[in-house]
């Protein structure tokens, strides 16, 4: 379905082919928690604690919904607060879990503003952390004496819920079982109407011997002056913390109006900015005019870069970008990693070339990203299609293999970017062929990435795939996000 739906589709073929889609995720959500409660009621449930980039995993965790958010034209916005560290132990897979269903739960029942998600420190100790974290929602709101209920399984707040919104009431049981392994505690606060805020408290751990530059950006960041614009105060906090997580010097400003005073004023105390990040959609003045005010007043000594982000793009948007000598336009939500290419980009590009500026955007961003060669191993017929289908589509180059013993067979030939491998194949399964690899590597040298795709979703075989010599693992069914963000993931790795 997800291949059809990118194909050329009459309205009726799109919707009856969208409901096939939602019906099967809604089935395949099911049988998961239940999967997951079995797992608890037998005590076969682990903890997988590894290394994370806080947040970099909350970006990459919220953007999977965001699509959703804007069809019902919600905002979805994060809130992380300073002193929240970023290199943090824990168990990502467990804690994206209840984030996709405390989030997705504000999504399906709010119909206008926005769904928050806000993290602060609650307590530190020298080898770990509480995190405070509150998902807020404009939605329907819960009835007081159902807000314990809730926390049961197979409980709703009331008969209707699901036929009105659907759900299996699943969801925020198995988020408490997790928050509780976490030495956590969940709760709601909420009113019929007005919206509900759930807390969760959990305990991280912190990394050790990470150095503060570990965290920094690229050196050509370091110092630049940044101005933020957005009347947005929780985009304007975010974006303000990814910059000075690059180590860049940002400065925010929450209209246009206020920008142009701050913006003067910086070039008259000889402390210039460089780089401008603002919103498009703002009041009295939106992010075009802004730019167009700064060309006419020669405020930057038309050395400033303005990278503009908008919710909404329309035709012609690009054209007077152009016009307007902007450097760059993304459409929202824009992830850390993207927003960081554009500003990296920006940085390098000359003030004009040949009287005009080349636009960047999310499309030439990616057609400027590196194209791997990709060794796709895995048995089954549908997958393979799938997932070759995906990869090529991004721009990569695909060879296919049936089992781990053709794969071995072939990377004696010749060299990959990256290994795709599936676990239960003919022949030769995906650890044999791992551990076959990496044996080799060991006497001549080299390490390809292997990332294991599985529908495992056990600890103890996402460590069997770590300990064989795979350097990660992607779910099955395919989930396209997740797909990319590992390739995007090597990619960046790789420089």
């Amino acid at each position: 379905t997800d291949l059809a739906l990118q194909t050329e589709l009459n309205d009726d073929q799109r919707e009856y082919l969208s409901a096939v889609k939602e019906s099967a995720e809604a089935l395949l959500t099911l049988i998961n928690y239940i999967l997951d409660f079995s797992k608890f009621e037998a005590g076969t449930f682990e903890l997988a604690l590894v290394d994370l980039r806080f947040r970099d995993f909350l970006t990459r965790a919220v953007t999977t919904l965001n699509v959703q958010a804007r069809s019902k034209g919600l905002a979805l916005v994060t809130e992380v607060s300073l002193e929240v560290p970023d290199f943090l132990v824990g168990d990502p897979g467990a804690l994206r879990q209840i984030l996709m269903n405390l989030i997705g739960n504000g999504i399906k029942f709010t119909e206008r503003g926005e769904v928050a998600v806000k993290v602060r420190l609650e307590k530190a100790a020298e080898n770990q952390v509480v995190l405070h974290f509150v998902v807020i929602d404009s939605g329907i709101g819960i009835k007081p004496e159902e807000t314990t209920r809730i926390f049961e399984r197979f409980q709703q707040a009331d008969g209707s819920m699901t036929r009105k919104y659907g759900g299996t009431g699943l969801g925020l049981s198995i988020s408490n079982k997790l928050i509780r392994m976490m030495d956590g505690d969940i709760w709601v606060e909420s009113e019929v109407g007005q919206g509900s805020k759930f807390h969760f408290l959990v305990s991280l751990g912190i990394q050790r011997d990470v150095t503060p530059a570990g965290a920094a950006g690229p050196p050509s960041l370091k110092d630049v002056r940044t101005l933020v614009v957005d009347d947005d105060k929780n985009n304007r906090s975010l974006l303000e913390t990814m910059c000075s997580r690059w180590g860049m010097r940002p400065t925010s400003a929450e209209t246009a109006i206020e920008a142009l005073n701050v913006i003067e004023e910086a070039k008259n105390l000889g402390q210039p900015f460089e780089i401008v990040i603002t919103d498009h959609m703002m009041p009295g003045m939106d992010g075009f005019q802004f730019a167009r005010t700064i060309k006419e007043r020669d405020l930057g000594e038309s050395d400033l870069k303005v990278i503009i982000l908008t919710s909404m793009g329309t035709r012609g948007d690009a054209a007077r970008c152009t016009q307007l000598g902007i450097s760059a336009y993304l459409l929202k939500p824009v992830n850390e990693f993207e927003l960081l290419d554009a500003v990296l980009h920006t940085i390098k590009q000359p003030a004009e070339a040949d009287g005009q500026k080349v636009l960047i955007t999310r499309h030439s961003l990616r057609e400027n990203k590196k194209n791997l060669e990709i060794l796709l191993v895995e048995d089954n017929r549908i997958n393979q299609v799938l997932a070759q289908r995906i990869l090529e589509k991004w721009g990569h180059k695909v060879h296919v293999c049936n089992n781990g013993l053709e794969a071995v067979n072939v990377l004696e030939q010749r060299t990959f970017d990256l290994v795709l491998m599936d676990l239960e194949m003919p022949e030769m399964d995906g650890l044999q062929a791992t551990r076959t690899i990496r044996d080799r590597e060991r006497i001549i040298g080299g390490h390809i990435p292997i990332f294991a795709m599985t529908a495992y979703a056990r600890d103890s075989d996402k460590k069997r795939c770590l300990d064989a010599g795979m350097d990660g693992y992607v779910s099955k069914p395919i989930n396209i996000q997740e797909l990319f963000q590992t390739i995007e993931t090597l990619i960046k790795e790789d420089g």
